[in-house]
């Protein structure tokens, strides 16, 4: 005996690129061998990863399960039934107003064939067999049905535009609805004994494509009364186009990537060979490079905590609860959700993180004279933090955005938290000087530059400032650096210096170092230039 079930999403786990669909229903089941038709269910999901279990009065063995696509000559969703009811409404419609605007043509039809005996008219007033009157009389007549004509077919016609207009829009609805829910379904055939009657609640559990989510961030700095702290919501958007709506779901997202888990990456042979330069391509002009802008952000200059007024209470953010599986988490959102089927996103908190940050300051003079501020803060949460994008707050102040990396559970992450106004630097070339003597056919030309540091705001900091001299890229140039007060904390192969600078409030530092460039003096050279 075949039953058909029309069973309800009931529980989804959502991974960045798929989801786990738990779909139920409800029978009544008398002894025997039948077949559970669950019809409905979405194209995209996989025939491979549909299993079936559960439970009831009833004593029921669960002998094979099948999926196969069944076809509809209406497409399966109530909404899009709607939508092809409203526009057949709306085509009859037109086709009333077609029958009513063909009635007035044949009645213009008529008119016209008026006007054209008037003529006749005319030679029977001549004759005596009408009189002015009953010509005026026509005339009149003719006049008022041509008016009455014209504005009917003008109504109709306004009619007839807003019926297309309604028309366009429903079938762009429907195109849209049916491009997600085309008018074939998957269906499961579950095979099962019954051996003693009773009630039964099937959960079918299938793995669908066209859903995911992607993790978005708040990152807001804010001065509380024992210090600063970072604020990280952790968020989830989800997204789902898979013909099957979400209503009222259990709703868990999971950090889990199952599609890394198939199988392992294969190594390919990695081979040299000879270098064969590639042949000379014909000279061409090319632009010159538009100069790289560096933009800064702008922050609030102070932190201000608002003073509570009559008790008032900040609204709470309900966040999910984590359980974790191995290296991945899984967070279950307290309250149903609705996902409907077009891809719309719907954003759910995840966490809400108070992190303790440590802040510093870092600086390229070269570029900018922006000093910016950066918290370092280690990720305390139940789970991983995935890669995606973080909006950045200091207090209310809305800074900008950036790209956070994966970061795991203990690991340390890097905001950069806008520009601190109250911290001033300037750079500027203190030497450009070539040296007269001539040693060993050698032209030597020294540079200093002097950067000074400012810190206006009102406690000690550490500012990170970083800066570089030239990498010589032909063996008759040599570059080196000569003096630097105080000496760089770090330089790098690539001669990038980097200093490491306590300033406590109100304090002045000067940087001043000098390099000297060496190269033969017919040697042409680039670069020096700033």
């Amino acid at each position: 005996m075949d039953i058909l079930l029309e069973a309800t999403v009931e529980r989804v786990v959502v991974y960045p690129d798929r989801a786990r669909v738990t779909a139920v229903a409800d029978c009544d089941l008398e002894p025997g061998n039948h077949r559970l038709l669950v019809d409905e269910l979405p194209l995209v999901l996989e025939p491979e990863s549909v299993r079936v279990a559960g439970q009831g009065t009833a004593r029921v063995r669960i002998q094979s399960v099948d999926v196969a696509r069944r076809y509809y000559e209406q497409t399966p969703v109530a909404q899009a039934r709607d939508l092809e009811q409203q526009i057949e409404q709306t085509q009859d419609e037109m086709q009333v107003l077609a029958d009513e605007m063909a009635r007035w043509q044949e009645h213009g039809k008529y008119l016209d064939g008026l006007r054209a005996a008037t003529v006749e008219f005319a030679k029977g007033l001549s004759r005596g067999r009408t009189t002015v009157t009953d010509q005026a009389n026509l005339l009149d007549f003719l006049r008022d049905q041509d008016v009455q004509m014209r504005t009917a077919v003008r109504d109709l016609k306004k009619q007839e535009r807003d019926l297309k207009r309604r028309l366009q829009k429903l079938q762009n609805e429907l195109n849209q609805m049916r491009s997600a829910r085309p008018r074939e379904r998957h269906q499961a055939v579950v095979e099962i004994e019954v051996l003693a009657a009773g009630t039964f609640r099937p959960e079918v559990t299938y793995v669908v494509h066209q859903a995911g989510w992607q993790p978005l961030y708040d990152a807001r700095l804010r001065q509380t009364e024992t210090g600063q702290t970072v604020e990280l919501s952790y968020m989830a958007q989800i997204t789902q186009q898979t013909g099957q709506d979400w209503t009222a779901v259990q709703l868990s997202v999971s950090t889990a990537r199952p599609a890394l888990n198939q199988q392992l990456p294969e190594l390919y042979p990695w081979y040299l060979d000879v270098y064969m330069p590639p042949p000379v391509p014909q000279p061409r002009m090319q632009r010159a490079a538009a100069p790289m802008a560096v933009a800064a952000m702008a922050a609030a200059d102070t932190f201000a905590v608002p003073e509570a007024e009559m008790q008032m209470k900040e609204a709470e953010i309900v966040t999910a609860a984590a359980s974790s599986e191995g290296t991945a988490v899984t967070f279950h959102v307290p309250n149903p959700a609705d996902i409907p089927s077009d891809g719309s996103p719907h954003k759910t908190t995840l966490q809400q993180l108070q992190l303790d940050p440590k802040l510093d300051y870092l600086c390229v003079p070269k570029h900018t004279d922006a000093v910016y501020r950066r918290a370092t803060i280690t990720n305390s949460g139940s789970g991983p933090l995935l890669a995606g994008s973080a909006s950045l707050f200091v207090g209310d102040e809305f800074i900008g955005r950036t790209n956070l990396e994966y970061t795991p559970t203990g690991g340390e992450l890097e905001l950069l938290l806008g520009v601190e106004e109250r911290i001033t630097v300037e750079r500027e070339l203190s030497k450009r000087e070539v040296d007269k003597k001539m040693l060993r056919d050698v032209r030597r030309t020294r540079f200093g530059y002097e950067i000074e540091l400012e810190n206006l705001l009102g406690t000690a900091v550490t500012v990170e400032l970083h800066d570089h001299i030239p990498v010589a890229r032909n063996e008759q140039i040599k570059v080196r650096l000569e003096s630097a007060r105080p000496t760089p904390t770090e330089q790098s192969d690539l001669n990038h210096l980097e200093w490491h600078l306590p300033l406590v409030a109100g304090a002045k530092q000067n940087i001043v170092y000098e390099f000297v460039v060496e190269h033969p003096p017919t040697l042409r050279i680039t670069g020096l230039s700033e």
